[in-house]
């Protein structure tokens, strides 16, 4: 056997046994230094097993080097991560329509599929600065822009404040926030005048992705208002929706009783929502993206994904 044939076959087994992802079959793609290195001494005896074996694993290495974020570019999968949202059973809620949409267009166009990784949003951040996969529904902070790079814009959205109703409570600069405490989705941001007032103009309350548990705690008075993502401009809509969905009793959930929960008409701050990556685990990932997002919003595509309703970011 030549010594480049006992290289593909030794490494297509050690990365078939540590990549149970790979689609099985599936050849790996040696570095071409390392195969011109091994064309040129075809002349040389036959090599022994131990010797292949650690030359495959060169090439595992090697590979690991320079083809991370390449492979999953044009390959079957490509981590995701996306906040997490949980119900009053703890149960993982689906992903919206909208969202789904949107990544249904995205696979079909670029022939790739998404592995979906919902996780706590502030471990889905951490995943993405540490470099394993992409993460949806991201707004841009300074932190950030430090150590991700964005793709264009995909939707923008308001954080709104609401509160409870008899509390008769107005929102218009932050400065009324004095004092106050509010529930926030960790790891979160808000805009950045806002985050930095967090614990110091006012206390916030650092909540899961469990939305009837962050409404409860309002109910029940433990803090003083909560944050919430919307696109929505129909805060009349958004605020029937709300209590129907979170009020404590049937008569408050059927409209009966007056509204436990009030959208404040002014948002805490708006922003833009996108994917992003670790620069160097892109290697012109996000640039495919960005393609395909420019060319449906030209086409109106994006448009009709999302309503105004869809489901926010972070």
């Amino acid at each position: 056997m030549s010594m480049r044939v006992c290289l593909e076959k030794m490494n297509w087994r050690i990365i078939n046994s540590v990549s149970p992802d790979r689609t099985e079959g599936t050849k790996p793609v040696c570095p071409t230094a390392l195969l011109n290195c091994i064309n040129r001494t075809r002349t040389m005896p036959k090599p022994s097993s131990q010797f292949c074996m650690r030359l495959g694993l060169l090439g595992v290495l090697l590979g690991a080097l320079v083809l991370p974020l390449t492979t999953l570019a044009l390959g079957s999968s490509v981590p995701l991560y996306v906040s997490e949202e949980l119900d009053d059973k703890s149960a993982l809620v689906p992903l919206s329509p909208q969202t789904k949409a949107l990544f249904d267009y995205l696979e079909g166009a670029l022939q790739f599929q998404f592995e979906i990784r919902r996780v706590p949003w502030k471990r889905a951040v951490e995943s993405a600065q540490n470099g394993e996969g992409l993460i949806f529904g991201i707004s841009k902070t300074p932190e950030r822009l430090r150590q991700l790079a964005f793709s264009v814009p995909i939707y923008s959205e308001q954080t709104l404040l609401i509160t409870r109703c008899e509390s008769h409570f107005r929102f218009n600069a932050l400065s009324d926030l004095k004092g106050k405490t509010l529930g926030i989705v960790r790891g979160t941001s808000y805009g950045e005048e806002f985050d930095k007032q967090k614990n110091i103009l006012f206390m916030v309350e650092d909540d899961t992705g469990n939305t009837p548990a962050r409404f409860n705690k309002l109910r029940l008075g433990r803090m003083d208002g909560l944050l919430w993502y919307s696109q929505t401009r129909d805060l009349g809509k958004l605020e029937l929706s709300l209590n129907e969905l979170y009020s404590g009793s049937q008569d408050q959930r059927s409209g009966k009783a007056p509204r436990q929960f009030c959208v404040q008409a002014k948002p805490i701050s708006s922003g833009e929502i996108h994917f992003a990556i670790r620069p160097d685990r892109d290697q012109g990932l996000l640039s495919q993206i960005n393609k395909v997002l420019e060319r449906a919003r030209t086409k109106g595509d994006l448009a009709r994904i999302f309503s105004p309703d869809s489901k926010p970011g972070k």
